[in-house]
């Protein structure tokens, strides 16, 4: 009897109340399964309890199966943590008894500590890249100063960040995982980067690991016909968008000037964070119209970007490979965006989107796409058509099923 292959997805986070990494490993598992691999979703949490772990369950998520398990919500991260390890590296052995072959394909930090102990010959561990993890303890990247694995890099940075004495007795702690995270991307079969841009950051602090770049995918036929309907909330007819936390790393905190400086006809903003009340008074004080929605569901953040005069993207983080753009790009939304990490790989300058290199022509390239219905539109068709070519599902997956094949074929 012959044995279907089995892909165990673990990852930190997943829908439906996620970022762009949870969506990005739902989108895999999608298509995974419509080219008939079998796949399983492993999700840590934790309870509402400080003392007690909630029963481990199995549900369907947007189509997937997923198993959830909670520990208890104790106050020390790192025991929080350690224990989220510990209970998906026990659901991954369950499950790695089922079928002869496996691909564990771990989608971030928590995952890949519980998944590359299991690696044996007929079980490859998988990690994907999508954000600093590997050498930044926050993962975000910024406010960086050194290699977190020395002394020194991890006390310049914890300085640079104004980390507290207590924060600081524990650098030796620190430095330990920092280690620990790069062995993690030494010892997997294969790790996948998101970007080129990722890619080679990952050999400059790993040169010894089997880095392929595949980028996230996105599902257009699927978007289409979620944006073909109008959005379940009151949104005006003509506006521009933001989306995604209101912190500095994504430039939130450049939105309450640029609403000054373009004056939009209206400023929908589908994000929350502590930079929302500047947005507010900013948009008070210019006379725009500014719609702050918090938390938007999935479907209906499409449906905004299909209709946007202007999606504004001023992040000031080293982005991987955003999927706010790989999502807008499908839905052909007009993009202004900051050429930070990755994005020059998403936004082909003047055909797919508009990349702004400094301030001034973010500002003018805003103001260019609420004045001129003619150049939205071209950018709507370039970005389908980019999309479609280089992130489409068909596209993505066959690179992703390749390499599957490749390490499963490795002793």
């Amino acid at each position: 009897m012959k044995h279907a292959r089995q892909i165990l997805l673990p990852s930190d986070v997943f829908p439906p109340r996620c970022g762009g990494a949870g969506w990005s490993a739902h989108a895999l598992a999608l298509a995974l399964q419509a080219r008939g691999e079998q796949v399983t979703a492993l999700v840590p949490s934790t309870s509402s309890s400080a003392l007690f772990a909630e029963p481990t369950t199995t549900v369907d998520v947007h189509g997937v199966t997923t198993v959830r398990s909670a520990v208890a919500n104790h106050p020390w991260r790192i025991w929080r943590q350690s224990a989220m390890i510990a209970q998906l590296n026990q659901s991954l052995r369950k499950l790695t008894t089922l079928t002869p072959t496996t691909i564990i394909h771990a989608q971030h930090i928590l995952s890949a500590h519980a998944a590359i102990p299991l690696q044996r010959t007929h079980i490859k561990v998988v990690i994907t890249v999508r954000d600093h993890w590997p050498w930044d303890m926050r993962a975000t990247g910024m406010q960086m100063h050194g290699d977190q694995r020395t002394w020194r890099g991890m006390h310049a940075t914890m300085r640079a960040r104004h980390q507290s004495r207590a924060m600081q007795a524990l650098i030796p702690a620190y430095i330990m995982q920092m280690r620990a995270r790069a062995r993690l991307l030494n010892d997997a079969a294969a790790v996948i980067a998101v970007s080129a841009h990722m890619a080679t950051r990952i050999r400059q602090h790993v040169p010894s690991a089997r880095v392929v770049v595949i980028p996230n995918m996105v599902d257009i036929p699927a978007i289409h016909h979620k944006i073909a309907t109008p959005p379940t909330i009151p949104v005006p007819e003509r506006f521009a968008l933001f989306v995604g936390k209101l912190e500095a790393n994504k430039g939130a905190q450049l939105v309450p000037d640029l609403i000054r400086q373009i004056r939009p006809p209206a400023l929908v903003v589908a994000g929350d964070g502590p930079l929302k009340e500047h947005i507010k008074a900013a948009a008070h004080e210019a006379n725009v119209p500014c719609y702050l929605l918090d938390w938007v569901d999935h479907d209906d953040v499409l449906r905004l970007m299909a209709r946007c005069e202007a999606l504004w993207f001023p992040s000031s983080w080293d982005e991987p490979l955003s999927r706010v753009l790989l999502e807008a790009l499908a839905c052909g939304a007009p993009i202004v965006a900051v050429p930070t990490g990755g994005t020059p790989e998403i936004i082909v300058d003047d055909a797919s989107g508009f990349i702004a290199h400094d301030y001034a022509t973010f500002v003018a390239r805003a103001q260019h796409l609420h004045a001129y219905p003619e150049q939205r539109e071209r950018l709507r068709r370039g970005a389908i058509a980019h999309a479609t070519r280089t992130f489409a599902v068909p596209v993505v997956i066959d690179q992703v099923l390749n390499l599957y094949a490749q390490i499963a074929s490795t002793e």
